[in-house]
């Protein structure tokens, strides 16, 4: 049994932590992942490295070596253990909170194997943030519609606006404890550049009339008046789209968007 291996089973044993696959609490044991994970992480002194579902810190074992770490912990257990732990560590920042419900502090990269059960979810609160990349451990049904050239859902479609994603290994069930039901794939994820696309769809709440010129307003300091001109001179088709909330789009209606705002 290797170290982590052995040191990560003690631990969910010593501190009662009932990890399931209904809950997506899986704990990375295999250590040439873990070291594959901060090798592509290409830390720098200067990094602020995110970890969002840190468990027993193995992230922030290797990581905090190199550049500072945000851990964001929700079980109360490995929070308690983390904080024992890092505790007069300078370089590692310990949060024990719902990462689906804190505003995240400032990083530039993230190095995380978030929850399987909120992926998506981690994945699309990101797209609200700045950042330069980041590397994570994804479940195989996420990662085959983030990585496919066609996109087959509206998280698909929406999220490529944002990132890039490209794959960088395949990571089989046994490299975790418990051992998921699904494999899972490493997946870098680069932020692309601020745009018309992205000012829209950062806002799902309102009406894509109303989100195009907000948008335009604030990427291209446009006046209300100028941006509602840029609005009209739009293809008919996104502007009959335009009383439609961003959120009620169609898979079709959103890439027909992308389609006319990136050609």
């Amino acid at each position: 049994m290797s170290q982590l291996k052995d040191t990560i089973i003690k631990l969910a044993d010593n501190y009662k932590i009932k990890s399931s696959n209904e809950n997506g609490q899986n704990f990375l044991i295999d250590e040439e992942t873990l070291k594959e994970e901060i090798e592509r992480g290409e830390l720098k002194p200067s990094d602020v490295v995110l970890d969002i579902g840190a468990g027993f810190g193995s992230i922030e074992t290797l990581a905090s070596k190199q550049c500072k770490v945000i851990a964001i912990e929700k079980e109360i257990k490995c929070y308690s253990y983390l904080i024992d732990k890092y505790e007069i560590d300078p370089n590692v920042q310990i949060i024990n909170a719902d990462a689906l419900e804190i505003i995240y502090p400032k990083f530039n990269k993230i190095i995380s194997n978030p929850p399987y059960n909120i992926s998506d979810r981690i994945i699309e609160k990101l797209s609200f943030y700045d950042f330069q990349f980041g590397v994570m451990i994804l479940p195989n049904t996420i990662a085959k519609q983030l990585l496919s050239k066609e996109s087959s859902t509206k998280f698909s479609a929406i999220q490529k606006i944002f990132f890039e994603f490209d794959e960088i290994t395949e990571v089989n069930k046994e490299a975790f404890y418990p051992v998921p039901r699904v494999t899972s794939r490493m997946v870098k994820i680069t932020k692309n550049q601020n745009d018309i696309l992205q000012e829209i769809f950062r806002r799902r709440e309102m009406l894509l009339k109303n989100a195009f010129m907000n948008g335009k307003i604030a990427l291209d300091y446009k006046t209300k008046r100028e941006s509602r001109q840029a609005f009209q001179e739009l293809p008919d088709m996104i502007k009959s789209l335009g009383n439609k909330q961003v959120n009620e789009l169609t898979l079709n209606e959103i890439n027909e968007v992308i389609k006319y705002l990136t050609h």
